[in-house]
């Protein structure tokens, strides 16, 4: 740790910027490990490098966390499982993940190994932390979108570590939320591979009617440099630099800076550190919006949503990132040379551990020049580039003996690796042969539909048409429509990103583990936000009724997750314009409109194709997708994934248009043949295709 007690936690790329993090002053590096990092396009790890990487920082007394954090699907589970064996095999200090299944399995698998819960966990509140430590995280690293008192609830109500991001890029959705890469490229940024589609150009419309055009999705750069003792006010215990995809010079740059004032116990950044900064890497400069609540223009890069900082960094920082060792551990020497004895040498550092080493030689008197203390220890001394540097050095002698140069130089090294050995040996956790538990599968005695709405007026015609079993709804719909509900069970859908809310039913739809948490008995349906990809991760949900997978997975990886789980029904959604991104900035107002007004506004792109924005509680806003999945014509093949229900998301279509969709997909369920929409004006989501 250090001056003012929070991990400085840099990210490495490749084996270059692991080497320049810790050589800049980094606590702990984070790294990608195999093939289930959300970073895929970084270089990441081999094992073999692994293990290299591994002893090389815990010779400094830096900790190695490994990134395991993405959605895994069925057919991945067992390579994840070996993946995590061989990353804990390696001696890494911890695995950071996303996937709650593979979390769960960890914890028999590798049960020494800590697991930080990943920012793709979505946690916002305590009550999501509160639910993580439950479920034996040691860590949880807190979404970016958090204000400083968020945060300060969140640390100081749980008694695991909490973890912030305080420099680098952020996204316009929150971590984990985000599916506008793989619905319009197949590219999932829940799976390491986003596209960055929010880093385009796109068209603010009004009512239909262009009013401005930008880099609507781009936020700047995070920099949280000048709030550390904020940070450490409200009990973080880790700050984490984003960067994997980034130069060595880039993390040896910002780590030093970000040592340099965890040194100085915080304090007024200069200008000139902050150039630096800027130097490194910035979209037009930097924000720290969220943690003041300062939203809106200030935190967007309309203008360019590129780098224009020009990358140049300082001797120092270039120094430090072209291998060169300069961060050097002090050790105490301490050598003998008697008549008639071998050289013995003892090494030890501050933390207690100590090499000692014989010679191969024995001492004689001397022809010539005997070796006195004084060139025994200026040739002891001479370090070079080992990791250490002598404070002390001391030698008792006989006068008149010698031994080689080559003697005295060689039980130098052996000394020094021995040291190195020790100082990089941790004792490895267990291995387990524990196995999934997959389950029989459950057959289906007939699928049914479901209904999300918005609106009352939607509620009111899905309820006309008494073809759905179960109807979820905020809870102001479901007040207005109680007593018109015959047939339908009226559920209150919960927000996509918690905090507690009034409820109209008795029971609730929940998109997160906080939202489970905190509804207990209530919290009988899991919506798509719960991001079910496999069957681990659908048991881990099992007390829920029924659970909505991920849109993101296709018919034939929901039949294999089906085939391997019983309890839950299992739903999916097979209509619906699906929400691409929720945000808390909302991009409307950033561009200085507000939909308070009734206005009605989307996106367009430079293919002409519109995203609609909705505006919710807090200036929440959601982006939909520009083409509503739609699967009646294709009725036979989902029903042949062992799915129980079919839901059908209404967000901006009229009364007229649900009763028409709710129609075809009657019919599609008794037989009758539904012919597809018009080209061009609906997608199968991943329902075909899946994603990378």
């Amino acid at each position: 740790m250090n001056g003012i007690g929070m991990e400085l936690l840099a990210p490495a790329g490749g084996m270059a910027a692991l080497k320049a993090a810790v050589q800049s002053g980094a606590d702990a590096v984070y790294l990608g490990a195999g093939n289930f990092s959300a970073r895929a396009g970084a270089e990441n790890f081999s094992f073999a490098e692994l293990v290299s990487a591994v002893r090389y920082c815990h010779i400094y007394g830096v900790k190695v966390h490994c990134a395991l954090n993405t959605l895994i699907k069925e057919s991945e589970l067992e390579a994840a499982a070996e993946t995590a064996k061989e990353v804990c095999r390696a001696g890494a200090d911890a695995i950071i993940i996303q996937d709650v299944g593979l979390a769960m399995h960890l914890k028999k698998l590798i049960p020494d190994t800590e697991l930080h819960a990943s920012t793709q966990m979505t946690v916002t509140s305590l009550e999501g932390a509160l639910a993580l430590e439950e479920a034996g995280f040691s860590r949880v690293v807190l979404a970016r979108e958090l204000s400083l008192e968020e945060i300060a609830e969140i640390a100081g109500g749980v008694g695991i570590e909490t973890e912030v991001f305080v420099h680098g890029a952020i996204c316009m959705c929150y971590s984990g939320q985000c599916l506008m890469s793989s619905i319009l490229g197949g590219r999932s940024g829940n799976r390491g591979r986003c596209a960055q589609p929010c880093r385009l150009k796109y068209s603010l419309l009004e009512n239909g009617r262009e009013c401005g055009s930008a880099y609507v999705l781009s936020p700047k750069d995070m920099a949280l440099i000048n709030h550390l003792d904020e940070l450490r006010a409200a009990g973080v215990s880790s700050l984490k630099i984003e960067g994997r995809l980034k130069s060595p010079e880039y993390v040896s740059a910002v780590t030093g800076i970000y040592r340099k004032y965890l040194d100085n116990a915080g304090g007024k950044v200069s200008y000139e550190d902050m150039e630096e900064l800027k130097k490194a890497f910035s979209r037009s400069g930097f924000t720290d919006g969220y943690l003041t609540g300062r939203l809106g223009r200030g935190m967007m890069s309309h203008d360019n949503p590129a780098n224009n900082s020009g990358s140049s960094y300082s001797s120092a920082a270039k120094e430090r990132a072209s291998g060169k060792i300069v961060r050097k551990i002090p050790v105490n020497i301490y050598a003998s040379l008697y008549a008639g004895e071998k050289l013995s040498v003892t090494m030890y550092d501050s933390e207690g551990k100590c090499a000692v080493c014989s010679g191969s030689e024995t001492a004689e008197p001397a022809r010539e020049r005997p070796l006195d203390k004084e060139r025994l220890i200026k040739q002891l001394a001479k370090l070079g580039q080992t990791p250490f540097a002598a404070s002390e050095t001391a030698a008792e002698a006989d006068d008149g003996v010698t031994v080689p140069v080559r003697d005295i130089n060689d039980t130098r090294r052996r000394v020094c690796s021995e040291l190195e050995a020790m100082r990089a040996y941790r004792e490895k956790g267990r291995v387990t042969d524990a196995g999934f538990e997959f389950q029989p599968a459950n057959e289906p005695e007939g699928v049914y539909l479901t209904a999300e709405v918005l609106s009352e007026e939607q509620a009111r015609a899905v309820l006309d048409t008494g073809a759905v079993k179960r109807l979820y709804a905020p809870a102001a719909v479901c007040e207005a429509v109680g007593a018109y509900a015959s047939g339908a069970e009226l559920v209150t859908k919960t927000a996509e990103i918690f905090h507690p809310e009034r409820i109209a039913t008795e029971h609730v739809s929940v998109s997160s583990p906080a939202a489970l948490r905190y509804y207990g008995a209530r919290a009988v349906y899991g919506d798509l936000r719960l991001n079910v990809y496999n069957s681990q991760t659908a048991a881990a949900f099992r007390r829920l009724r029924s659970i909505t997978l991920s849109p993101e997975l296709n018919l034939r990886e929901i039949r294999e997750l089906a085939e391997h789980f019983s309890g839950a029904e299992l739903e999916v959604i097979g209509y619906g314009y699906l929400p691409l991104m929720i945000m808390r900035n909302c991009p409307v107002k950033a561009m200085g409109r507000c939909a308070g007004q009734r206005q009605i506004y989307s996106l367009r792109d430079r293919e002409n194709m519109e995203f609609k924005i909705l505006c919710g509680d807090g200036c929440r806003a959601v982006l939909l997708n520009s083409k509503p999945v739609f699967t009646a014509d294709i009725i036979e093949d989902v029903k042949k994934s062992k799915i129980n229900c079919i839901r059908l998301n209404f967000t901006v279509e009229n009364s007229e248009q649900c009763g028409k969709i709710i129609s075809a997909y009657r019919k599609a369920l008794s037989g009758i043949r539904v012919p597809p929409m018009k080209e061009n004006t609906f997608t199968r989501g991943h329902l075909r295709r899946g994603v990378l």
